[in-house]
């Protein structure tokens, strides 16, 4: 559930989905967002038009009782480089309502030959 959420929001632009996956009560820990489900649903709207190019592909997804957990590849446009994230969702009666996330910039270079991901 919260992988297709993921995809049709940020890789498919599909906001509609917001209205019936994320509850009224909506619960939000990103500094860029406001509570509530209106406030989300306007921000990634502006995000996603400021951004019309932008992906957030899921590298890994896991989960622990309510919680979930997508580490993924943020890139503004096919040229940037990209951020590495990992949301956490708290699901409640089949619905999102909470969300934290921590974001991390892809550096040019690392001090070792691993990914971030």
């Amino acid at each position: 559930m919260t992988e297709y959420f993921w995809n049709e929001v940020f890789n498919k632009h599909n906001t509609a989905v917001i209205d019936s996956m994320v509850g009224a009560d909506y619960k939000q820990h990103s500094p860029e967002f406001a509570d509530g489900k209106a406030a989300f649903k306007n921000g990634v709207t502006d995000f996603l038009k400021a951004y019309p190019n932008s992906t957030a592909v899921v590298k890994h997804i896991g989960a622990d009782g309510d919680l979930v957990f997508i580490h993924n590849h943020i890139k503004l446009d096919k040229k940037d480089r990209g951020q590495a994230a990992v949301d956490i969702f708290r699901i409640k009666d089949g619905k999102i309502v909470e969300h934290w996330d921590v974001i991390q910039d892809i550096p040019e270079k690392a001090a070792n030959d691993n990914t971030m991901f």
